[in-house]
């Protein structure tokens, strides 16, 4: 994440998702895997905002957004002082470190630590980088603060929470993009995947890791989001085998 992309429309899609749990009293904790921002025209998709048709989804979470957008200096604060996610934790440290390969993988470490106690007591988790997941894992690979790591979402599953994390197909081949949302859900076998696409501006995913004890309630709230947002949200199937 980027404070040049808050309130862009993708922004639209994600807080009025995550609000559809914190309105169900789902504790939701976000980590940002804040970065920063690159000088890029990314972030700048806000017209959307003028739109009355779109903003019948959500309205609250669309009028909020709206002032946010209209500020000269925007950034996740806003996002967090704005209470439109009511009992949200939130984790906006940077997750930029410089040194050597082993260096920048040991502040990592120590930054995703901190992030557990932050987040501690949350049912559910958004990850929410730039690119999605590095299936290598890798940390010391340069530009690897724009992923989430596998076992750091394994971390945050194991400690109790449900997960969920932002990602997208990009240019991958519709083969390459179902052996990739099938990698977390095969490297933690017993949560129970969830696959929905936002499909205003660029096509953006969530792929959601449940508890099989908080399955029924969660989905059940995915549904209701499914409906509210008719084709605007739809759900994604993953082709895998369980090993």
């Amino acid at each position: 994440m980027k404070n040049q992309y808050v309130a862009d429309i993708g922004d639209y899609g994600k807080y009025s998702l995550l609000k559809a749990f914190t309105d169900e009293k789902i504790k939701v904790g976000i980590n940002w895997y804040l970065t920063s921002d690159d000088g890029s025209t990314d972030g700048r998709f806000t017209d959307y905002l003028n739109n009355d048709n779109l903003r019948n989804y959500n309205p609250l979470v669309f009028d909020k957004l709206k002032i946010i957008s209209a500020k000269p200096e925007k950034s996740v604060q806003d996002i967090e002082y704005s209470n439109m996610l009511v009992g949200a934790k939130y984790y906006s440290e940077k997750i930029e470190f410089e040194g050597s390969p082993q260096e920048r993988e040991n502040l990592r470490k120590r930054w995703f630590d901190k992030s557990l106690e932050v987040l501690a007591g949350s049912e559910l988790i958004f990850m929410d980088p730039d690119n999605g997941l590095l299936e290598t894992g890798d940390a010391k690979k340069i530009r690897a603060e724009k992923y989430i790591l596998p076992d750091e979402a394994k971390q945050y599953y194991e400690s109790g929470c449900n997960v969920v994390f932002y990602c997208h197909k990009g240019r991958r081949s519709l083969e390459k993009w179902d052996e990739y949302k099938s990698f977390l859900p095969c490297f933690i076998p017993e949560a129970k995947p969830v696959v929905i696409t936002f499909h205003k501006g660029t096509q953006r995913s969530y792929i959601f890791l449940i508890h099989p004890h908080n399955y029924i309630n969660l989905k059940h709230i995915i549904d209701k989001v499914l409906v509210t947002w008719n084709r605007v949200f739809t759900e994604e199937y993953i082709n895998y085998i369980k090993n």
